[in-house]
């Protein structure tokens, strides 16, 4: 059983010492940063869409089920809490906010 212990050791350490360096793009963390926060909100179905310079998100409600009024007062929560946690990050300064809503009609899907 120590053996099998050394050699698992071995070769973690050893994968550990050549790993290359990864790099992470503006967009990408943005898209983790904001998804995060947006995405924790389970009563509505959302979209986070990131580029360098701006933030679009997409919040869907159902017709037949959800409240239109909800969805917007989501989405002001959205537009004042995002900018405020994107100015902790210096990286994020300037980058734009778009919050958009979209009704959808679930009932007649077809699944």
């Amino acid at each position: 059983m120590n053996k099998i212990g050394i050699i698992l050791l071995l070769l973690c350490s050893s994968a550990l010492t050549q790993a290359e360096s990864i790099a992470i793009e503006k967009k990408d963390y943005l898209a983790l940063v904001v998804g995060n926060y947006v995405h924790g909100f389970k009563e509505f179905d959302t979209s986070v869409t990131t580029f360098d310079d701006s933030v679009s998100i997409g919040i869907y409600y159902d017709l037949s089920s959800q409240s239109e009024a909800r969805a917007n007062q989501l989405a002001e929560r959205i537009r004042k809490q995002i900018p405020s946690k994107l100015a902790a990050y210096e990286w994020a300064k300037g980058v734009k906010v778009v919050v958009n809503i979209y009704s959808e009609d679930r009932a007649n899907r077809g699944y």
